[in-house]
């Protein structure tokens, strides 16, 4: 039998169907705001005829620094999936008119010009966002002040601006100087804001900035729309760190989904492409709440969790996913070159005291900056070698061993009584999984910068960590190293300070490990 008519018949077939489907792509579209500020944007359109009540629209927006053309492909793919999705570059950035002001009132504004402008010339039916960083946070805000917004995906997005440049009150100084310097057209408030933070000067207005422009300050708005909301952080992202993300989402009523994930900010969604568990989730919720799809993602369990390393996915009902946890109890050591212990038993010995000084920065760390954030990505984790941490300007503590994993999830906490020498002083935690060659690899870290504290006075700091997942293999201990410098952060102005830490049955320090 010859098959050749055949196969050339189906072959026309889907090449014919192909190109039916092909969405029409107008590259360059120009809308005016309320202000006469031009937007530049593109557009795919749908061959298909719009369904009754109009076509599934998505709106992309761009990252920071970034433009329209950053989503082409998704923009693509959803459009050949029937959706109609405008891609725009937001004030400031690409060919748009205007300045960056930060998602601000006017950016706010923006949005609903062009949800009026495609309401006025396509049948649009029910509406989404999307966007990485930036673009996260936009539609994020947009959510709350245009109940049109049906859903969105926010990637890699804030909560809270605030937290993200000032995490326990210390500037974070790498990141807030790439946001600053990378707006070629901003406005002045921003410069003025991260120079106030930096200084420490005008902090009520620097946060006032903060709270007009981050989304939890809206969530009851967001809540009363109804909007169904997917977020998506990573463990690595020093820019907007996950712990505030899932504070976030705790407060959420409506529809959600929270996926975390290894990696540092905004690399992971670009990486992964379309058909990674980021984007193809973000495809999968559109498709349920804006076209109507029963794909079960309604019914799956709401949180995805991908563990550092290994880049296992778990999925889990909600978040926190466990209220396991673990606490150990920090002792003193005897010598600098003596690394104290974590035990299960509270301290009760004589009263002693443990000094570590400011002034250098050590072997604890969290890498290189960005670069050994992005590829965690990829399973390479930040080692350090405990050994080689100086304990004249650091203090160790180590864990018992575990004799089984130890599957951390969630975010460590650490109660410490801490007798500062200077006004401010700086601490930076780290958390490290160490094997019996005394390498160690960070699970997670934090920092916190004490401000215009009572000089030689004993108090007790409480710092809950950067949210991880990460499994202790067996035979491995828990560290916690404690310094006073790290390379992400802007460290006090006066480093000539030492940090004593007490120990007696009245001043316990513990360390809190969540797990399932």
């Amino acid at each position: 039998m010859n098959y050749k008519p055949l196969l050339a018949l189906l072959s026309g077939a889907l090449m014919s169907a192909h190109a039916w489907s092909a969405p029409e792509y107008i590259a360059d579209v120009d809308i005016t705001s309320f202000d006469g500020t031009v937007l530049d944007a593109n557009l795919f359109v749908p061959e298909t005829p719009a369904p009754a009540g109009g076509y599934p629209t998505v709106i992309f927006t761009n990252s920071w620094g970034l433009e329209k053309h950053q989503y082409h492909f998704q923009a693509k793919e959803m459009a050949e999936n029937g959706y109609l999705v405008l891609s725009y570059s937001t004030r400031g950035f690409g060919q748009s008119e205007g300045l960056v002001d930060v998602a601000g009132d006017n950016s706010l504004s923006d949005v609903g010009v062009l949800i009026d402008w495609l309401e006025a010339n396509y049948p649009v039916g029910k509406l989404g966002m999307a966007g990485i960083s930036y673009g996260g946070g936009i539609s994020l805000l947009s959510a709350a002040k245009h109940p049109r917004v049906d859903a969105v995906a926010a990637l890699s997005g804030w909560a809270d601006v605030i937290e993200a440049l000032y995490p326990n009150e210390t500037v974070n100084l790498v990141w807030g100087t790439l946001l600053v310097t990378s707006a070629f057209h901003k406005e002045a408030e921003l410069e003025q804001v991260w120079s106030d933070l930096r200084s420490g000067q005008n902090l009520e207005q620097v946060t006032q900035f903060g709270a007009q422009r981050s989304a939890v300050s809206y969530v009851d708005e967001i809540n009363q729309n109804g909007t169904a909301v997917l977020l998506s952080n990573n463990f690595a992202d020093y820019l907007f760190k996950p712990n505030s993300m899932t504070d976030f989402y705790s407060l959420l009523e409506g529809p959600k989904k929270l996926m975390l994930n290894p990696g540092t900010h905004a690399i992971t969604e670009t990486l992964t492409g379309n058909n990674g568990h980021i984007w193809s989730t973000s495809f999968r919720w559109f498709d349920h709440h804006l076209k109507g799809e029963n794909n079960g993602i309604d019914t799956e369990p709401k949180v995805d969790m991908t563990v550092r390393i290994s880049n296992k996915l778990e999925q889990f009902e909600d978040y926190p996913v466990t209220e396991e946890s673990t606490t150990w109890y920090l002792q003193p050591r005897f010598t600098l070159f003596n690394t104290a212990r974590m035990d299960s038993d509270k301290y009760d010995g004589w009263s002693w005291t443990n000094e570590f000084h400011g002034g250098a920065d050590t072997f604890a760390g969290t890498g290189i900056p960005l670069v050994s954030d992005a590829l965690e990505g990829f399973g390479i984790p930040v080692y350090a070698p405990m050994i080689a941490i100086n304990g004249y300007y650091a203090i160790e503590y180590k864990s018992p061993v575990q004799w089984e994993t130890l599957k951390i999830r969630g975010e460590p906490k650490l109660e410490m009584w801490v007798e500062p020498s200077k006004e401010e002083v700086q601490l930076n935690l780290h958390l490290y999984d160490v094997g019996p060659l005394g390498l160690g690899r960070l699970i997670t870290h934090a920092p916190i910068t004490l401000h215009s504290e009572q000089t030689g006075k004993k108090q007790k700091i409480e710092v809950e960590l950067f949210t991880t997942s990460y499994d202790v293999p067996a035979g491995h201990r828990v560290f916690l190293a404690i310094d006073t410098q790290g390379y992400v952060y802007q460290k006090p102005e006066d480093t000539n300070y030492t940090i004593s830490v007490p120990y007696s049955s009245s001043k316990v320090s513990s360390l809190t490990v969540p797990h399932l």
